[in-house]
């Protein structure tokens, strides 16, 4: 029987990732990881519909390949492909319009693979530069 294992889409910021990874090994075990710019904007508000196309490809590969069961979608503070976060007016603005986008792309997700477990994480650093999951 093969192992179940869980997709991590994520962005390829530095200043997230590793940390973020290290975090969802402890908690999840070993799991697919998809890295791109952005992360679930890929999917939620890709610049371009081949973006939204190859996440979703690489899903289907972890799925029929390593018969992944979970999906965890993040996105970040101050994320450069969504402008950053001097595009918005405050922290509060900033995390509700990446729920919103999370929460499209869990949609679409669930639309596409309806037995696919999905969880979302925005991912924060608190005072002492530890990333947070909100």
């Amino acid at each position: 029987m093969k192992k179940k294992l869980t997709i991590v889409l994520s962005c390829i910021d530095y200043r997230f990732w590793p940390k973020e990874l290290a975090v969802l090994e402890k908690k999840f075990g070993d799991f697919d990881s998809i890295e791109m710019a952005g992360g679930s904007k890929n999917i939620a508000s890709p610049r371009h519909k081949a973006d939204r196309h190859a996440v979703l490809e690489s899903i289907e590969v972890a799925i029929n390949l390593h018969n992944a069961k979970t999906l965890i979608l993040t996105n970040h503070l101050d994320c450069g492909a969504y402008g950053g976060s001097k595009k918005f007016s405050s922290y509060t603005k900033e995390l509700n319009f990446h729920k919103k986008e999370l929460e499209k792309a869990k949609k679409i997700i669930k639309k596409t693979f309806p037995k696919l477990k999905v969880k979302t994480f925005f991912l924060a650093k608190d005072s002492k530069g530890k990333i947070k999951f909100v």
